[in-house]
């Protein structure tokens, strides 16, 4: 790190930066509240004039819906949701269930060539669609650390985000790949995750590439259910990055089932860059990022309530009329699991960032 990035740096690890973001947190609101269909939805990006392409990943085709959501423009509460179609590939690999082998979990627009990039976790691709949903034969070129056969199950790709004025794609794996280490869970209860956010430019390549070091989890009365990792990253128009931090505890009666959301601001540019070669476990714990914790919100199941959400998609939302920007998170209910009247809900969740 250059000594002439130092403040910056130590003003983001005390929490003092000149540009600190707060948050205001508004709350969750049912999508079933606008008739939208339950789903897997687990990525969401902005496609401009309040339409959205969200992706589910539990669907017979890769693709997305696209939604067009209205926000209030002065509080940034949604105010209404309305589900345009999927747009799916034509001719999809599927499993032995009928679904797509993709498994999609992030998705990001791309600007310049008005396309969609999709992340899968099936097959750790992160492929170009055109809006119709069709594959265009694109994809970016995902460096071979994070290859299918080197993940954890299931932990693989799922955030992705883009900015247009940085020309930069972000993703990272949502746990610790293998050759990094163990998989924080009951295997490995208190492991410390260690990660890497990996940035492309607009030619598909690889540009650049950071440690990450999550919060630890908990170290016991683990669920039938448990995960923790990063879900989601959103690119921030200056530069700066937001990660999620999510632990999900689903107890075996299912009663006191919580998800734990953190979310934290990392400044890429303040960081030393790594490559595939650095081994994370022997790194200076000086060299991973330093991140600021910008707010954190627990969803719970009782007997009394179904706010339990597993959020796993976010992105920019629209820019109120006093300047403030919004943040909109979607929660994956798995297709409204559960008994009819007992089911999980798809909600979406507005944060408001205020300088």
């Amino acid at each position: 790190m250059h000594l002439r990035n130092l403040l910056p740096a130590l003003s983001l690890l005390l929490g003092v930066s000149a540009n600190a973001q707060q948050v205001k947190d508004l709350g969750q609101v049912s999508m079933s509240r606008w008739a939208v269909p339950a789903a897997n939805y687990s990525g969401i990006t902005p496609l401009g004039a309040d339409r959205y392409a969200l992706v589910s990943d539990k669907e017979s085709a890769d693709g997305f819906y696209v939604m067009r959501i209205m926000q209030d423009a002065h509080s940034g509460r949604v105010d209404s949701i309305r589900v345009e179609g999927f747009h799916g590939n034509a001719k999809p690999v599927l499993d032995k269930d009928g679904m797509s082998r993709r498994d999609c979990e992030g998705i990001a627009f791309f600007p310049p060539a008005g396309t969609l990039f999709v992340s899968g976790e099936g097959d750790q691709q992160i492929l170009e669609y055109a809006l119709d949903g069709q594959p265009t034969g694109r994809r970016l070129a995902v460096p071979a650390i994070f290859g299918a056969d080197r993940i954890v199950a299931n932990y693989g790709f799922e955030a992705l985000t883009y900015q247009a004025a940085t020309h930069r794609f972000w993703t990272t794996t949502e746990s610790t790949l293998k050759a990094d280490g163990p998989a924080a869970g009951p295997s490995a209860p208190g492991a410390q995750n260690l990660l890497r956010l990996q940035a492309f430019d607009d030619s598909l390549q690889p540009v650049a590439q950071y440690a990450y070091r999550m919060d630890r989890g908990r170290k016991e009365k683990f669920g039938k259910i448990y995960a923790l990792g990063v879900p989601s990253l959103l690119a921030l128009p200056d530069g700066r990055l937001l990660v999620l931090e999510r632990e999900v505890n689903v107890t075996n009666n299912y009663v006191g089932s919580q998800v734990v959301c953190k979310l934290f601001l990392v400044q890429p540019d303040q960081g030393w860059q790594i490559d595939s070669q650095t081994d994370l476990r022997r790194l200076d714990p000086n060299c991973f990022l330093i991140k600021r914790l910008l707010h954190t919100f627990t969803t719970r199941l009782s007997p009394i309530s179904l706010a339990f959400a597993n959020y796993e998609g976010m992105c920019l939302g629209r820019r109120l009329a006093d300047g403030r920007q919004t943040i909109l998170l979607v929660a994956d209910s798995q297709g409204g699991y559960g008994k009819v009247g007992l089911q999980l809900k798809d909600y979406l969740r507005v944060l408001v960032l205020t300088d």
